[in-house]
């Protein structure tokens, strides 16, 4: 049997692969960057068994994925927070799997993991045009030990921003300056830093 670990995370496995992950691997997580998008996603063995979006059941694990913290957003430098939103949207309709996409915050996650569980924090950063210690908390994610699935509701039901398959985005800008521990609400008007600075 090949090493899991030698190769990049496909949507189909092999039935080595697969017998594998049913016998010695409880709660199978990918962790995935360099998309320059942050989602949240169950695995699907696609074509192979039935998987419901809805209760997460057939999935065989979770991926978390983020952005790069220097990175243009791929729906545009430019664009706004509707905008990203809208292909955020897009994106979740046309992927019953895919439970949380956003696009517009470039930013990271943390990821806490135990025995019990593992706890996805993503957090975005409303402005690369200065140095600065300023980040908003976009959506909270949970996987049970042994459940394979993220944990429904899926973001408690509610983001800051992107695109859920069921619950809602709350647009706040709530911000924390991570320098001093104070809070306020951002209106920075884009988060990258325009392409014609990028070029000197």
């Amino acid at each position: 049997m090949r090493d899991l670990r030698e190769h990049a995370w496909r949507s189909s496995l092999s039935g080595d692969e697969a017998r594998f992950i049913k016998s010695y691997v409880v709660g199978p997580c990918n962790v995935a960057g360099d998309s320059h998008l942050n989602w949240v996603s169950d695995l699907v063995w696609l074509d192979h068994a039935d998987y419901s979006s809805e209760s997460g059941s057939g999935s065989v694990g979770v991926e978390f994925a983020g952005t790069a913290v220097s990175s243009s957003s791929p729906f545009g430098a430019t664009s706004s927070i509707e905008q990203c939103n809208n292909q955020s949207r897009l994106l979740v309709r046309d992927n019953e799997e895919l439970q949380w996409q956003e696009g517009y915050y470039r930013g990271y996650f943390e990821l806490q993991i135990s025995q019990e569980k593992i706890e996805a924090q993503y957090f975005g950063l409303p402005s690369l045009e200065t140095r600065n210690g300023y980040e908003v908390s976009l959506a909270n994610f949970t996987v049970e030990s042994g459940a394979n699935r993220v944990a429904r509701p899926v973001g408690g039901a509610k983001v800051e921003n992107g695109a859920l398959q069921t619950g809602e985005v709350v647009n706040t800008n709530l911000t924390l300056d991570t320098n001093t521990g104070e809070w306020f609400y951002h209106d920075f008007p884009r988060v990258t830093i325009p392409p014609t600075r990028n070029a000197a």
